[in-house]
């Protein structure tokens, strides 16, 4: 076993490089999507969605051609996820430095809140 690490210690030295490169990029990625979003103060119709990261993350287009990436929080009190009750065509609000998602959606609002992830 020693053997094989001294033949081959720049390949996991390099595999590990890699992994290392692909984790920040994915942590910084997800700080920057947050930073954008809560950043931003947000107003338009929802053009498209879509779920990335397996179904974590939701894409949301609006009016203006600005894509958003967020991590939705879980609701409390049994309240429907973004993704359920988010259909094209409804109005997202959202004030500048705020953590809250405003859904309008004919004559109901509801609040989302979404957050950060570091992974």
């Amino acid at each position: 076993m020693a053997a094989f690490f001294r033949k081959y210690w720049w390949g996991l030295g390099f595999v590990l490089l890699l992994w290392l490169g692909g984790y920040y990029y994915a942590i910084k990625s997800n700080q920057d999507a947050f930073e954008t979003l809560f950043r931003t103060p947000v107003v338009g119709k929802i053009q498209a969605l879509e779920t990335t990261n397996k179904g974590f993350a939701v894409r949301v287009t609006l009016t203006d051609f600005h894509r958003y990436r967020f991590f939705p929080a879980k609701q409390e009190g049994g309240a429907s996820g973004f993704m359920a009750m988010a259909v094209v065509g409804d109005s997202l609000r959202k004030r500048s430095l705020s953590d809250t998602l405003v859904l309008v959606k004919k004559n109901r609002v509801m609040r989302y809140t979404f957050k950060k992830v570091l992974y």
